[in-house]
This record gives structure tokens, sequence and C-alpha cells, in this order.
């Protein structure tokens, strides 16, 4: 048998049995069986042994005060536990997403490095838009008036901002490469690549053997005759070197240009440029 309660243990439940009763009203309140179909039924486990049914009225007992502080205990360590359980699930599959993540981009880089290695239809309209730049700068320099072929070559030299990307789709494995090579200077970020005449025809197409430029005749001489403009001539190209910094991204190309009909002083300068030179022969 218990022992009696005291008055001050009598009156702390009491009290504690108001409070209960109001938080049990406020918080388990359910709709009437009426409304609801399979009612599912909710039972507590007393410290004797014997069940509670939750459903019904609750006699407020130290026995039923015990019963639901410890359910509320296990009910909190079970969500705890479950908590750590998903976090320590969590984890691998994010490293596992993760990795996938960084496996799909590595995949994706190798595919872009494999497609730039075979130039696609955009890529060669932009180079052969490039070429044709060039080329065009190359006939306007060739015409412009301070350009005058007087019987020997003359160099057309121009300079053009090209990303390392950009030289390379341009001039990589065109022509002659000079440096670096294994053998001279491996290492270095300067570029020289030479182009022949038959390479240059090979790289530009026949239209880099149409140039025109102005024919002059030699001022100077025993009269000090003064350059006098014969008109116009075809060009030849001879050779172009070109000379490109991967630091500074600047390609700098330098053509070899003559008269392609002078020779010696025939060509342009026929008779009559002769005699305006003082020479008669």
């Amino acid at each position: 048998m218990s022992a009696p309660l005291t008055t001050a243990t009598q009156v702390n439940q009491a009290q504690a049995s108001v409070l209960t009763q109001t938080t049990l009203d406020a918080t388990m309140k359910r709709p009437s069986p009426a409304t609801l179909v399979n009612t599912k039924k909710r039972k507590l486990t007393l410290a004797d042994g014997s069940e509670l049914d939750l459903n019904g009225s609750l006699p407020i007992t130290a026995d039923i005060m015990l019963a639901m502080r410890a359910r509320i205990f296990e009910l909190e360590d079970q969500l705890a536990a479950q908590q750590v359980k998903e976090q320590s699930s969590e984890r691998p599959a994010k490293r596992a997403r993760v990795s996938s993540g960084a496996e799909n981009a590595s995949g994706d880089v190798s595919a872009e490095a494999g497609s730039s290695s075979a130039p696609s239809k955009e890529d060669e309209k932009k180079r052969k838009m490039q070429v044709k730049k060039i080329l065009d700068r190359l006939k306007k320099d060739c015409k412009a008036a301070d350009v005058k072929f007087q019987g020997s070559p003359k160099t057309i030299k121009f300079d053009e901002i090209l990303e390392f990307a950009e030289f390379q789709a341009l001039f990589g494995g065109k022509g002659t490469l000079i440096q670096p090579t294994p053998q001279n200077k491996p290492t270095s970020t300067v570029t020289i690549i030479h182009f022949n005449s038959a390479q240059l025809v090979d790289f530009f197409g026949a239209d880099i053997t149409k140039l025109k430029g102005n024919a002059w005749t030699r001022g100077g001489g025993p009269r000090f005759a003064k350059s006098v403009k014969l008109g116009q001539c075809d060009l030849r190209v001879d050779s172009l070197d070109i000379n490109y910094s991967k630091n500074g991204m600047k390609c700098t190309l330098k053509f070899e240009v003559d008269d392609a009909s002078a020779s010696g002083m025939s060509g342009c300068y026929g008779p009559s440029a002769r005699r305006s030179m003082g020479f008669w022969f």
C-alpha cells in the first residue's frame, strides 16, 4: 500500500491535474467518432502493465502522468535517432551527386576538347573570313600612295590582334615553323612561321597572285630627275614571315612584294621609264 500523501503533495497534484487537463483539452481534441471511419485506437501502457485508452476520458492520476512522461521521452529519443540516421544517409548521397556532377563536367570538357580537334563548319567559316581580311589589307596597302614599286621588292608589314586559339586555328600547321621547335627555343612563347610563294598560294588561294600596285621610276641620277608614276602593274608576293607573341596576342605579318613583270629594268620600267631616269640603253 502506498504511503499517505501530504497536504503539499495533494496541492501540487491538484495544480498539475488542472494544468494537465487544460493541456490535454487543447492538444488532444479530435473529431467526434461520428465523423471518422475506422478510428485508430491509441493506448498508453502504465507502469503496472495495464493499458489506458487515450480516446476515452482520462482520469488524471500519478501513474498516468509518469507513463505519459516516459512515453514523451521515448518519442523524443526515437526522433533524435531518426534525424541522425537521415543525416548520415544524406552525406554519401550528396557526395555521390557531387562526384557524378564532376564526372559529367569532365566528360563535357573531354567532349568539347574532342570536338575542337576537328574544326566545325562555323570555325572554318571564321577562318576563311580572317584569311580574306588579311588579304584585303594586303591589297589595300600595296596600292597605298607611299608604296612605290621601282624595280626592287617592297616590305608590306602590318599587325593583327589574335587570341592564341584564333592564331592556332588560322596558322597552325601552315607554312614552315621556325620557332618554337625541339631544336629552336622549344619553350618560347613567340611563334615564327615562314611562307614561301607556293605556300602562300596554298594558304590564300589564287587571289594572292592577282595583286596590283603602282610602278614608279627612280628619282635622282645625273639630272636629279623626280620619280614619275608609270601606272598600275601586277605584283608578286615572294614570301611572308609571321611573328606572333602569345603573351601580347600580337601577330605581325611581313610580306615581301615585288613587281611581277619587273626583271632588272624591264617590265613596267620600259624605254620611257629609262629615259626619264636619264638612261638610254
